[in-house]
């Protein structure tokens, strides 16, 4: 598979955002970058970071990381490259798989900013063998032998499932007759420094080189999730501490309008919070919402809280750490019924309050998102039925019995004594409908 965009491929830049351009580098989490140190130049330099293939991420300065000026190893083993940290974190953007797998005959694509093509210029090649620490790759004419600005720049390859994967940085070319152009010398080649070398001497490297780093099938699921208002109202994750999972959270957060670590704050102060701007409530009825949310008071008559735009959402970080997670759970149901969102995510399946969640949030939330929808299929038969012009009894008959199979459908999920079982069929049925429903539910 093909990549014509990605966002870890940055450009590097010195003394300001229109600074001189350096070369390259790979984001490879949402502070790291890695380059190469002759392009870093010295270990206290301060870089701009720009995301070129990703206008919406802002570029931000970075500088070098303790520990990342990998030529100063004091063994004296050391190499041409720098680990940087943002001084801002950019986890809207995708960092690289990086991959320790490298072998002869492998195509890899390199993308640098060379004089006169600092917009990006893509260069491929093919990977020969070692040369000491560094790796040597092909071009198959020397005029797209790498040069000044590609210096840090990622090789990336396709691994065996189709992704595409980050194997080295590229670090210099040679050419045989010393002349400043690959195309002038008779021979020239490039090299790159592999991840697998870097591994070796990166401890941040070596964690985000393995195959477990990320857990790219969860974020993909929690991607969708979070970019879909129209999706199921609650969803629930677990997600060990210390795991490529819990990292992949990490990169997720920014989509969320709101976070909460039940660990670190208190259901008041979420309230609160919310209260402050995604809930809105009447004039004057601050005190009643607020107490009724908590669990103090009777929902206000006609005028509770209730989401101030569609679609807002609350990842809520660590529910089985909460001091009550059953208080925190009717909390949860409570905001449900305002129309909020909610990523709810568990460190420990056995952990507090996963029956509460279960039972007051989680089933409660996907059979009101059934009744929405069955409401809206029956709208719409009842809509075919008229725009076709079929408005006798016989077509009216035809429509009630579609939609009365529906609810009959319904009420034997409601009937399921087994919650695991009555979850899975809810959520089957949930997205069949969703399915059926013409304007995507």
């Amino acid at each position: 598979m093909g990549e014509l965009v990605a966002d870890w491929r940055v450009r590097l830049r010195s003394g300001g955002a229109a600074g001189a351009v350096r070369g390259a580098g790979v984001l490879i989490d949402a502070r790291t970058v890695l380059t190469c140190a002759h392009v870093v130049r010295a270990p206290d330099e301060v870089m701009w970071v720009e995301f070129v293939e990703n206008a919406r991420v802002e570029p931000t300065s970075a500088r070098v990381v303790a520990g990342g000026w990998l030529p100063d190893l004091p063994d004296g083993d050391g190499e041409d490259v720098a680990v940087l940290r943002l001084d801002s974190p950019r986890p809207q953007a995708r960092p690289a798989t990086l991959s320790t797998e490298l072998t002869a005959g492998l195509a890899v694509t390199v993308t640098g900013y060379a004089r006169r093509f600092d917009d990006g210029m893509v260069l491929t090649g093919t990977v020969r063998g070692l040369s000491g620490h560094r790796v040597q790759f092909d071009a198959r004419h020397r005029r797209e032998v790498v040069r000044g600005g590609f210096s840090g720049a990622g090789a990336w390859t396709v691994s065996a499932d189709g992704e595409p994967v980050v194997v080295g940085i590229v670090v210099s070319w040679r050419g045989d007759l010393d002349q400043p152009l690959p195309e002038n010398n008779v021979l020239a080649y490039s090299y790159l420094i592999p991840v697998a070398r870097m591994a070796e001497l990166s401890p941040i490297v070596r964690a985000l080189a393995r195959p477990d780093a990320w857990d790219r099938r969860f974020g993909e699921r929690a991607r969708r999730w979070l970019a879909d208002p129209c999706g199921t109202p609650v969803k629930v994750s677990v997600v060990a501490r210390g795991g490529g999972r819990e990292r992949t959270l990490r990169h997720l957060e920014h989509l969320a309008d709101c976070v909460h670590r039940p660990a670190d704050a208190s259901r008041a102060e979420l309230v609160d919070q919310l209260l402050g701007g995604a809930l809105a409530f009447a004039p004057g009825r601050y005190p009643a919402c607020r107490e009724w949310l908590l669990g103090r008071g009777v929902r206000p008559a006609g005028d509770s809280p209730y989401a101030a735009a569609p679609g807002i959402t609350i990842l809520v970080d660590g529910v089985d750490e909460a001091r009550s997670p059953a208080r925190l759970a009717a909390l949860l149901a409570r905001l449900a019924e305002c129309g909020v969102r909610l990523l709810l995510v568990f460190r420990d399946s056995g952990g507090p309050g996963w029956r509460e969640v279960r039972d007051t949030v989680l089933e409660p939330g996907l059979f009101a998102r059934v009744d929405d929808l069955l409401a809206r299929v029956k709208e719409w038969e009842a809509r075919q039925a008229r725009e076709a012009g079929m408005v006798d009894a016989e077509s009216l008959r035809h429509a009630a019995a579609a939609t009365a199979d529906l609810m009959a459908r319904r009420e034997a999920i409601t009937g399921m004594t087994d919650p695991g079982a009555r979850l899975c069929a809810l959520r089957e049925f949930a997205d069949g409908l969703r399915a059926a429903c013409p304007e995507g539910g």
